[in-house]
């Protein structure tokens, strides 16, 4: 891969620095009450600079978004590739590092959540078809994970991919849940790691 230009290097640090903070305006006033003006004050970069890297507020959040998409997507990848892993360790870590993940970047997660039905349907389309595009693929991977684990015949034999809806849907709700829990790391993956147990061996006795 080729190194960056210093003005490559430059510019990248510049866009970091705009989108922080637009993601701080965007958490302390919501999306519609902030302003590019507000934007650029609290970034400390004049208008002029701020439209060269982004042609309005829609592109920040879109990009705030897709970063932290893409960045998730990149995790649970490396979790689901780790074949020295048992099948039910990975989906188990998988499922704690969604968490974190959300609790590390709760001010965009929420902000995404509250606004999605307001912005991406009718404003930005294109962003909520990419992000279920990436969901999608997210899926797929768990579904691999489970389809190893019936052929090991650690699962019952339920269709892999249904099994793997439901178990996104699940860590998704978990990981959402730890946001508005007054708990530590540690009690937070107790009641994960009892979230998962519910999920592979059941409520019965």
């Amino acid at each position: 891969m080729a190194q960056l230009t210093r003005k490559e290097r430059d510019d990248n640090r510049k866009r970091q620095e705009i989108l922080t903070a637009a993601l701080e305006m965007f958490a302390e006033g919501g999306f519609h009450n902030t302003t590019m003006a507000q934007i650029s004050k609290a970034a400390q970069y004049p208008l002029g600079t701020i439209y060269k890297y982004f042609p309005g507020k829609k592109e920040m959040y879109h990009d705030l978004v897709i970063d932290r998409v893409h960045e998730l997507g990149r995790i649970l990848y490396d979790i689901a590739q780790k074949k020295e892993m048992a099948v039910t360790d990975r989906l188990l870590a998988a499922l704690k590092a969604q968490a974190r993940f959300y609790r590390d970047n709760q001010d965009v997660v929420k902000i995404y959540i509250s606004e999605r039905s307001n912005i991406d349907s009718v404003g930005m389309p294109q962003l909520n078809e990419r992000v279920n595009r990436l969901h999608e693929r997210m899926v797929q991977l768990f579904e691999q994970v489970f389809d190893q684990g019936i052929r090991k015949e650690v699962f019952k034999a339920y269709p892999a991919r249904d099994m793997a809806e439901l178990f996104a849907d699940i860590v998704h709700s978990a990981a959402w849940s730890c946001l508005f829990r007054e708990e530590d790391t540690d009690t937070s993956d107790r009641r994960l790691s009892m979230i998962f147990e519910m999920f592979t061996t059941g409520i019965k006795k």
